[in-house]
């Protein structure tokens, strides 16, 4: 009885499949490297060429796939292909730049590539179930008393929602400045964009603005249209995303005369974490070019740098350069402005 046990014993551990034979010996998943070093952790995503695996001595990582020998992850995953399909219950094999998929409990595996891999275990709104929400609230309130009476406040608040095949933001901002009790600012502007996206990093949109501008002579300016847009780039460590349309242009000046054109408009951001996560040292650039009058020409330049504090809680400065070769007479053609905010982001 005794030896048909260990019969029996020997002859499961000889049939069991290499997968769960690694399974049962070690829980972490594992990267070989080019120069023999060993990974161990957790593999969250494969994308950009890029491999990024949670360890306990470093953290997350991110490597390069041309330094990889060998991966192989223990645990099974829910993989999602560029082509919309989704694989659950599979564990990833990577040798000579080609992942492996291959499903726990069947022999049946799948050779992708790298740039099919979309995402490892999906949130919902990775596979059509819902949006994804982010947004940010930020403040900047000075008050100043003594030789000269001042106070300043600087408001932002700004909402993203991205699903599987589109996107919504919008972004609302103002600011309202006096001193010895009389306003020298006082304006606002609110952006709303939605994307629609046609596969791999290219999307098709249409983004509307309404701004007022006190002290600019501007009592309005409303412009609507559609835009091609593209990733370039979308790493933590490197995004790049930029943005061409047409669009139709009203403005309503206090004084100067109202006037209606059509533009072209456009648009470059670029974001890095290159000093850290959960930081952002970003670019915003947008302008639109009047095509009745060519010389004339709005260009929107903001460089900025937002740092965690706490919990959710984050600090930004702001460099803003506002240019306007149409301003009316007596408006200076530029603005410049250095911004520090405090705010929540969720």
């Amino acid at each position: 009885m005794r030896s048909a046990i260990l019969l029996t014993i020997l002859i499961l551990s000889t049939t069991t499949s290499p997968i769960k034979a690694q399974n049962l010996s070690s829980p972490l998943d594992m990267i070989t490297l080019s120069n023999g070093s060993l990974v161990y952790g957790t593999v969250t995503n494969i994308k950009n060429g890029k491999v990024t695996i949670n360890t306990d001595f470093a953290g997350k990582l991110e490597i390069d796939t041309q330094h990889i020998h060998k991966l192989r992850t223990q645990n099974p995953v829910v993989v999602k292909l560029s082509n919309g399909t989704v694989l659950e219950n599979v564990v990833i094999a990577l040798e000579d730049q080609t992942p492996i998929l291959q499903n726990i409990g069947t022999e049946a595996a799948a050779q992708v590539a790298l740039t099919d891999i979309v995402a490892i275990n999906p949130e919902p709104w990775q596979i059509g179930e819902g949006y994804k929400h982010e947004g940010a609230a930020s403040m900047a309130l000075v008050q100043q008393r003594g030789n000269s009476d001042t106070d300043q406040l600087d408001y932002r608040i700004e909402g993203k929602w991205t699903g599987e095949d589109d996107r919504f933001s919008i972004i609302a901002e103002g600011e309202l400045d006096e001193s010895e009790g009389m306003k020298n600012a006082e304006n606002w502007l609110i952006t709303g964009k939605y994307d629609r996206f046609l596969g791999g990093t290219t999307y098709l949109g249409v983004n509307s603005s309404l701004k007022q501008d006190i002290f600019a002579d501007l009592d309005m300016r409303f412009y609507l249209g559609p835009y091609f847009g593209r990733q370039f780039l979308d790493a933590d460590r490197f995004k790049l995303s930029a943005e061409l349309g047409l669009t139709y242009v009203q403005e309503n000046y206090i004084s100067g005369n109202d006037q209606s054109y059509p533009g072209a408009n456009w648009s470059v951001n670029i974001g890095s974490d290159i000093f850290g996560e959960d930081t952002e040292l970003y670019f915003n650039h947008k302008g639109i070019w009047d095509l009745d009058s060519l010389s004339d020409v709005i260009l929107d330049t903001r460089i900025g740098f937002k740092i965690p504090l706490m919990m959710n809680i984050q600090a930004a400065a702001e460099y803003s350069l506002e240019y306007d070769s149409g301003a009316t007479t007596g408006v200076d053609e530029i603005d410049q402005s250095l911004k520090v905010r405090f705010g929540y982001r969720w």
